[in-house]
């Protein structure tokens, strides 16, 4: 005999589960592609879906700012030219020029043995110039090896020359490469 009581049957067979939309998860792609596409259909069996955005649209092409070339957000190896009597310092930096030239001058104001450059200015009682007419980019360059050879390089030009306001220990007293490079720019 058959019983009326219906029990529930267990199945092997996985059922499909309906989610509701508090189960999904959303998260956004900006769509460069196939390669994007192929991502995105790795999830098509899970809980996550995707919207696609793109970024060529109108606002970004009504709102663009021109572009700026400002060499002082750059980095490498730069000059300092003291204002009142035209004596170098050489120096390099990974941060850009803008900023470097903001710990000197800062250095002039409140520490100057922080600076070389700061304490000769200080010394001496000259001033402290814009950076427009104070620094000069020597080089653009990564920080290595490559970066320290041509700060070398101009340290010991203006050594040279007698005109350095860096530390004498940086200079070597003679380069017969940096000479031949020397005696063949002038």
């Amino acid at each position: 005999m058959i019983s009326q009581n219906h029990t529930p049957l267990t199945s092997h067979t996985p059922q499909k589960q309906h989610t509701t939309s508090s189960n999904k998860y959303w998260c956004t792609f900006t769509y460069t592609g196939k390669k994007t596409t192929f991502i995105t259909k790795l999830f098509k069996h899970t809980n996550v879906r995707f919207a696609f955005r793109t970024n060529n649209n109108i606002w970004k092409h009504l709102s663009q700012t021109p572009t700026e070339n400002d060499e002082y957000k750059k980095f490498g190896v730069y000059k300092l030219t003291c204002p009142d009597c035209g004596k170098i310092y050489i120096g390099q930096t990974e941060r850009e020029f803008r900023t470097r030239f903001s710990e000197h001058k800062r250095a002039f104001h409140h520490n100057p043995q922080q600076s070389k450059f700061a304490l000769h200015l200080t010394e001496h009682k000259h001033s402290f110039g814009h950076i427009n007419n104070t620094m000069q980019i020597i080089q653009l360059q990564k920080k290595g090896r490559h970066l320290n050879t041509i700060e070398k390089f101009h340290i010991y030009k203006e050594a040279r020359k007698g005109n350095h306001l860096n530390d004498d220990l940086t200079v070597t007293p003679t380069n017969k490469i940096f000479d031949t490079i020397i005696t063949h720019l002038t």
